[in-house]
């Protein structure tokens, strides 16, 4: 770790004392972990790059498709970032689902050396942060990173505060700048950002070293910037009866006790996070929690500080419903630089456990990409993926109906139907949700005389979607019933309804 270049005394000294109780020298072995760090970011990106316009979208990265379209500050579930960012990567890689996705996987690519730097920095060890970046790497949370979806914005902006925090904990003013950017533009990715800006100031209250900033402009500044980024999406919420916090604030309230969620967010944690490397980190963590200071305890403590506020909010949240595991994403690369650490510099045990854990995150990882890729072995309904796949064939077939039928419109209940029948269909006729008005209000509403006209509603076997149906159609006829298949197994089917003659608003109010 070399000394800044600042006028501060004392930061300097804390510095000097951070390399005799850390024993910042350059390891020997350094630049060999840093190439396998290198060519494990070279295969993960080619694997992902290959993959990508292999399988189907998602519904959420086909509903964010539609956000990319109808650009605004703001949407129902949240902030603008993911759909400029498809809209940015559809123009340059075009509108297939490899140029949905491409733009993000490019640039998350660059999250290894990222985590690797943070860590590096951190606990002046290249050997730590290159450790770091293996295991961020082989976190099978990471397989995820190949959908376009508003996480790994999130996680990268947020990883990017983190190493701006440890600039400003190392006596570099200049880390402030770097903070109210990263959480400026990661409140355009989701609102779980605020977690973070939480974070940074319970760094800064609970580490002695880094109070007397709390005299400085600078984490005032870095505040408003923070806030001066963020603000087109405030305001377009404050414009829009505050859309976006309601949809996301209505999460909080504990309407049951259910602890079990717990249990249930702490496995999901864990597998996500590599078994390995969460054990590892657990035990790398204790000494944070002993009484005393000093630059050694203060680098183990500012991962924890900083992410603290999610952590607590989610284990409160767990206790009454349930937590995704993809939620806490900007959880993991805390992770890494922590076990990164530890397994640079710690006992032998965390070191085998650590490479252990980097060989089977890596096989884990690639066998959930072969799959996606050849949906080999056959896993038929079962198969994690029967949520997304199949849905190119059945949009196809549902615009072949309703061109049969002369249908003016195409009616689904859920927003995950109408984003892919919407995505892979022809476009000659227009699909609506029946539900959640308020969702599509980046669009404009449907025509006032659509629904005078008959239509064809999508409905799921063996739900009651139906029975709703009736209540806002004089004529709601069944027409048939087609399966949606996955590999040429079918896994899911729709039944289609005529609908005509409506007796109460198609789409309801809210």
């Amino acid at each position: 770790m070399r000394p800044a270049n600042r006028g501060d005394g004392g930061a300097v000294r804390r510095e000097d004392a951070a390399q005799q109780v850390l024993g910042v020298m350059s390891d020997r072995d350094a630049g060999r972990l840093i190439a396998v760090a290198a060519g494990l970011t070279l295969a993960a990106l080619a694997g992902e790059l290959a993959l990508i316009g292999h399988v189907e979208l998602t519904f959420d990265e086909a509903y964010y498709v539609l956000w990319s379209r109808h650009l605004v500050w703001g949407y129902y579930d949240h902030p603008p970032m993911i759909a400029a960012w498809i809209r940015a990567s559809t123009a340059l890689f075009g509108p297939d689902e490899f140029g949905v996705r491409a733009l993000g996987v490019i640039v998350f690519a660059a999250m290894p050396a990222l985590v690797g730097m943070t860590g590096a920095r951190l606990y002046g060890s290249a050997r730590a942060g290159a450790f770091a970046a293996c295991v961020w790497l082989t976190m099978p949370l990471v397989a995820g990173a190949v959908l376009a979806t508003p996480d790994p914005p999130l996680v990268a902006f947020v990883t990017l505060a983190f190493c701006g925090l440890v600039e400003v904990w190392r006596g570099r003013g200049v880390g402030w700048a770097l903070i109210g950017a990263a959480l400026g533009l990661a409140a355009l990715a989701k609102i779980d950002a605020a977690f973070f800006a939480a974070g940074v100031a319970l760094a800064v209250v609970a580490t002695p070293s880094l109070r007397r900033w709390l005299r400085s402009p600078a984490p005032y500044a870095a505040a408003a910037l923070t806030l001066a980024i963020c603000a087109p999406f405030l305001i377009w919420n404050a414009q829009h009866d505050w859309l976006t916090f309601g949809r996301q604030l209505s999460r909080v309230p504990a309407h049951r006790f259910a602890p079990s969620y717990l249990l249930e967010g702490v496995v999901a944690l864990a597998g996500l996070a590599n078994p390995f490397f969460f054990v590892i980190a657990l035990a790398a963590l204790r000494p944070a929690f002993r009484r005393g200071g000093g630059p050694a305890l203060e680098a183990m403590r500012l991962p924890v500080l900083f992410g603290a506020p999610m952590t607590l909010y989610f284990a409160f949240h767990a206790l009454h419903d349930r937590v995704e595991g993809n939620w806490a994403g900007p959880l993991y690369p805390l992770i890494a630089v922590v076990v990164g650490e530890a397994a640079a510099r710690g006992p032998l045990w965390t070191r085998r456990a650590a490479w252990v854990g980097v060989a089977v995150g890596a096989a884990a990882i690639a066998a959930v990409y072969l799959h996606a890729a050849t949906l080999w072995p056959t896993l038929g309904a079962k198969d994690p993926l029967a949520r997304f796949g199949g849905w190119r064939e059945l949009a196809g077939s549902v615009d072949a109906e309703a061109r049969a039928e002369g249908a003016a419109f195409v009616l689904a209940r859920d927003y995950a139907a109408v984003s892919l029948l919407t995505y892979y269909g022809d476009g000659a006729t227009p699909v609506l949700q029946s539900e959640e008005a308020a969702r599509w209000r980046f669009q404009p509403p449907p025509a006032p005389n659509l629904f005078d006209a008959p239509g064809i509603a999508v409905a799921y076997v063996g739900a009651d979607y139906p029975d709703l149906l009736r209540s806002r159609f004089r004529t709601v006829e069944w027409l048939e019933r087609l399966p949606r298949k996955l590999g040429g197994v079918e896994v899911a089917a729709v039944d289609l309804y005529r609908v005509a003659d409506p007796i109460a608003p198609p789409i309801a109010p809210r």
